[in-house]
């Protein structure tokens, strides 16, 4: 699972550097940013519903 998101943080990082102007920066910043976050979220669900039973013992 982390690999995944280590690939997609490289590929977002890069793309930060390589913007052009400010504004595109930004806009990569907070489009990539939240794309990490909801891969990490989805790809977190199991281990949410694994987790919450134990939590709850």
């Amino acid at each position: 699972m982390y690999i995944v998101l280590f690939a997609f943080a490289y590929i977002w990082i890069m793309m930060l550097v390589t913007a052009t102007s400010l504004f595109k920066a930004i806009a990569v910043f907070v489009i990539g940013g939240s794309l990490i976050a909801l891969v990490y979220y989805i790809l977190d669900t199991p281990g949410r519903k694994r987790r919450k039973p134990a939590e709850e013992d």
